[in-house]
């Protein structure tokens, strides 16, 4: 039993108070004097020291009068609501702990670590608990299969403890949310445990709205499973980011600056804030930077840092400092080789090879290397990024470059001969296909400018940067000549652009890891106008996409990533390779292939004969601070227990208060009994008391 008000029961001491007046009830009452009496001198009376209280009825009905007053005033009250309800239904509680960088916001974590005390006075006798903390991966904390109170809690504590403060990873939340959700249905109690009648998933987190829900849409719940949504907020202060922009137009970029992206949130509490670079000698550089609140800004490094090796980027003027250090490796040029295939001479103005490496301009992020071959030669195939063919190949050479496409690799086929029927077959895994020479119908075309017109799938990956306006006009692009190419596969070909006559004009097929791009004319100035227009540069470096964003992308990751070693040294980063992360007295990790960073900063990865530095960064959505609100999750379809529970919590407190109210009502109608009884038994001895003659 317990008491709401247990200082109240100090007024137990009261009992001393009808003991003593009972004892001393004896004293003679209702003198009557006599005269005679007069002339003896007075004395006290006796002492006797053997005085034993008179009416015991009433002493024990006052005093157990007081003692029930006292006892409802203290509030008395017991642990079990509801002596029918003694065996309790069990439950299984799961909690997700949000460990991302956001959490490293003020006091967030500290906040985060006692509402999972709170969720901890919730288990009872044989529950079962769930500690899993969360970024973009899950890590199991704590496992308790049958809650045993505190020592149980202490386990759980230890392992509370032992996560000192939030990593620096993303937060996917949908991922923990699902995977959480299927271990829970999957999992079958035991013939001879007690069923669980509650399962509940408690999300402790700032929800911010870099979190990713991806996989919650769509899922299909199990209904046995409600979920609980823990808000964590830092008072709405507002924040801004920093990430690196991609140059959306590589080919014009040459030797250009890096750019970055500053974002400054709806909220944020300033609209002037300072863009810092630090240089690998220790020199700062910063410039202020408008970005009003819900808006971002582009902007390049300083112009005081040009030339200058730039290890480190910040910002100033927000309120969280937890995403305002930006790594930036510094810059390493990479090869991208092209092989042309064929036998035109390099120097030629009217042949395909002297306007392909015209095309390709190395800059301070890319050395291209184009080189060529006959299609004759019995050597080896050279090792390329790209390979351009421009004539019929031999057979050895031919099946060599079939391997090679098979393997990953990009190939252009440009079908300027009926000859090259045979390669683009066994390319293709075709039988019977022909190419058959067209030419425009005005034998004055080329002179009058009304050669052949495309029309483009501007859906496809590699025309989609026709899209922008600034290159989606073809109107002024005419052919020739080109070839019809017959008797193609119906499957596995994606038609790129037609003529206006119909007749395929650029094909793309997907061979193994690679991929086969045909073109039925060709952009020597004979072919078309291609080479000489704008659309020449943009359609190359589309077609080499995939390569340069490989090439470009492999010094710059973000925390919980995946890092390919083996892209290092140009790709020749074949094994021993060590990875040394940031920080003083870091020690090297030996490295296979893939490497996972779980900290921001800049890494060295060392090879035989070669060392390369990369920079790893928070993921950029994690600036992204901003509360979801809570009504996209009940549009995402999760099972919120918040609307649902309310009913029964309330339902519980009214029945617990109903109890608690019944235990001191009956105490005090005890009260009025005794002191009925004694107000009745106390009126009977005064009556029948006889004065006392003295």
């Amino acid at each position: 039993m317990s008491f709401l008000t247990p200082l109240y029961l100090l007024g137990a001491l009261g009992l001393a108070i009808p003991v003593i007046l009972h004892l001393l009830h004896d004293r003679p009452k209702n003198r009557q004097p006599f005269g005679s009496l007069m002339f003896l001198d007075k004395t006290k009376p006796p002492v006797d020291r053997k005085r034993r209280p008179t009416h015991l009825l009433l002493l024990l009905l006052r005093c157990l009068a007081l003692l029930l007053l006292a006892f409802v005033f203290a509030r008395p009250f017991v642990e079990v609501d509801n002596p029918a309800e003694a065996r309790r239904d069990r439950q299984w509680i799961t909690v997700l702990l949000d460990r991302s960088a956001s959490m490293q916001r003020g006091d967030l974590w500290a906040r985060a670590k006692a509402k999972v005390q709170t969720a901890l006075g919730q288990l009872g006798p044989g529950d079962r608990f769930s500690l899993i903390a969360y970024d973009d991966s899950n890590k199991p904390l704590a496992q308790i299969d049958s809650w045993l109170g505190s020592a149980s809690g202490g386990e759980v504590n230890a392992q509370l403890e032992s996560l000192a403060k939030p990593g620096f990873g993303g937060s996917n939340l949908g991922q923990a949310l699902v995977s959480v959700g299927e271990a829970i249905h999957e999992t079958e109690t035991e013939e001879d445990e007690q069923p669980f009648a509650r399962r509940e998933i408690i999300v402790i987190s700032d929800l911010q709205k870099g979190s990713r829900l991806n996989e919650v849409q769509g899922y299909e719940w199990p209904a046995e499973i409600r979920v609980t949504l823990e808000q964590i907020g830092d008072g709405e202060q507002g924040n801004a980011g920093i990430e690196q922009v991609a140059s959306r137009v590589p080919w014009a970029a040459n030797g250009g600056a890096p750019s970055f992206r500053i974002s400054n949130s709806p909220s944020g509490i300033s609209d002037e804030l300072e863009f810092v670079a630090h240089t690998a000698a220790g020199d700062a550089f910063s410039q202020k930077v408008h970005v009003p609140p819900g808006r971002s800004r582009v902007v390049e490094l300083p112009a005081e840092s040009a030339g200058k090796p730039i290890a480190r980027l910040a910002i100033r003027g927000d309120a969280a400092t937890f995403d305002n250090q930006f790594h930036f490796a510094p810059i390493r040029q990479q090869t991208v080789r092209i092989v042309y295939v064929g036998e035109d001479d390099p120097n030629d103005a009217e042949g395909s090879l002297f306007y392909l490496a015209s095309a390709f301009q190395p800059s301070s992020a890319l050395d291209f290397q184009v080189e060529s071959v006959s299609g004759l030669s019995t050597g080896p195939l050279p090792e390329a990024d790209l390979y351009v063919i421009g004539d019929a190949v031999g057979d050895p050479l031919g099946q060599a470059l079939g391997q090679a496409i098979e393997g990953g690799v990009i190939a252009l086929v440009i079908v300027q001969s009926p000859t090259q029927a045979a390669n683009l077959g066994q390319w293709l895994g075709a039988t019977g296909v022909a190419i058959r020479e067209v030419e425009s119908s005005d034998l004055n075309s080329r002179f009058s400018g009304q050669g052949a017109k495309l029309e483009l799938n501007l859906d496809h990956p590699v025309l989609m940067v026709f899209r922008d306006a600034r290159y989606s006009n073809f109107t002024n692009l005419h052919f020739w000549k080109h070839r019809e190419l017959l008797n193609l596969p119906d499957d596995g070909i994606d038609v790129l652009a037609r003529f206006d006559s119909g007749a395929p004009a650029w094909l793309s097929a997907d061979r193994g890891a690679g991929r086969l791009l045909v073109m039925a004319s060709g952009w020597k100035p004979a072919d078309s106008q291609l080479a000489l227009s704008t659309k020449f540069i943009p359609l190359l470096y589309s077609i080499l996409r995939p390569v340069l964003d490989e090439k470009t992308r492999s010094r710059q990751f973000v925390v919980g990533s995946e890092v390919d070693v083996t892209r290092f040294n140009n790709g020749q980063a074949d094994g021993g390779v060590t990875i040394l992360p940031p920080g003083d007295g870091a020690k090297p990790m030996a490295v296979d292939a893939m490497f996972t960073p779980r900290a921001p900063g800049l890494y060295t990865a060392n090879g035989n004969g070669w060392s390369e530095t990369f920079a790893v960064n928070l993921p950029p959505a994690e600036s992204r601070t901003e509360p979801i609100r809570m009504d996209q999750f009940k549009k995402l379809g999760l099972p919120m227990s918040a609307t649902a529970a309310a009913p029964m919590v309330i339902e519980a407190a009214q029945k617990t208060e109903t109890h608690r109210r019944e235990y001191w009502q009956w105490a005090l109608a005890a009260v009025l009994l005794f002191v009925t009884l004694e107000t009745v038994l106390a009126a009977k001895g005064s009556r029948s008391a006889e004065p006392v003659m003295t």
